[in-house]
């Protein structure tokens, strides 16, 4: 399938949804997926974005991806993703990418299913490479680049937690996503006029009712929506895709209404299955 697709697998947050999962996007180009986090649930979600006739490819085509950062929604489901593609038949290693510490956490992985390793490849017929990982730890720059897309890596404030975000570069356009990050400097420089920006955001008008504890966190480590619409202005995006939202109670059109009060732009909150295209 020729084109560029965002796919919104995994929209949700730490907290434990019914409608949304945790962090997972696919930027799939010309039919490959270049997925970006493996939160709870994303395997499951690509099941039902290609049964349901959303997307072309299906689980094994899953052999690329990008880690924001190591926090548990954005990578809890990284043993779903080596072992049950895998077990659909997925021939090739994964190509992972992210901060440093994904190493380790993938090799600890692995010994810790080493058990679930040795059964299946001595009892099923599945190939003998399709649970391996080649982990790559990025610095800033161009981290990746195939016929298809080249993928640009961004350190983000996400606290004392190694944090980047991601730029991908496609035939079809730019898409930009945050991960979780409290803006930085560089940022709007870097991402000026992407045609997607995607982007974590928590809600300006109910963060008063959090516990100072929280409010202390979440202003230091998050993005308000008051200074994603700043952010917004700066860049200039075709569309702003809103994930990992914590709407603490407001409506997904509040929590939109909160940025398009200061920023006139396209503004979308996203949830999972929702399908963007991007025009070449």
């Amino acid at each position: 399938m020729k084109g560029t697709q965002i796919v919104m697998l995994g929209s949700g947050c730490p907290n434990a949804e019914a409608d949304r999962v945790s962090s997972g996007v696919a930027i799939a180009v010309d039919g490959q997926p270049y997925l970006v986090d493996c939160g709870h649930g994303i395997v499951q979600r690509v099941v039902q974005a290609h049964d349901a006739g959303l997307i072309a490819w299906d689980s094994t085509a899953l052999t690329r991806l990008f880690v924001t950062h190591l926090h548990a929604d954005h990578t809890v489901g990284l043993p779903d993703l080596l072992y049950t593609p895998w077990i659909h038949g997925r021939e090739t290693p994964v190509q992972a990418y992210g901060p440093a510490g994904l190493a380790d956490m993938l090799h600890h992985i692995q010994l810790a299913y080493a058990e679930n390793i040795r059964e299946h490849r001595a009892a099923h017929p599945s190939t003998e490479r399709g649970y391996q990982v080649v982990t790559r730890e990025v610095g800033e720059g161009c981290c990746y680049q195939d016929e298809r897309v080249a993928v640009y890596a961004l350190r983000a404030d996400h606290g004392d937690l190694a944090a980047w975000s991601y730029k991908f570069v496609t035939g079809a356009g730019m898409v930009v996503i945050s991960g979780d990050s409290k803006p930085v400097a560089a940022f709007a420089d870097w991402a000026r006029g992407c045609d997607v920006l995607i982007h974590e955001v928590y809600s300006s008008n109910r963060f008063p009712e959090r516990s100072p504890e929280w409010r202390a966190y979440h202003s230091r480590v998050h993005t308000s929506t008051r200074e994603l619409a700043t952010l917004a202005k700066e860049i200039r995006p075709g569309r702003l895709l809103l994930y990992h939202q914590l709407f603490w109670g407001q409506t997904a059109d509040e929590l939109v209404a909160e940025i398009t009060s200061n920023y006139d732009g396209t503004v979308i909150s996203a949830n999972d299955l929702d399908v963007f295209a991007l025009q070449a």
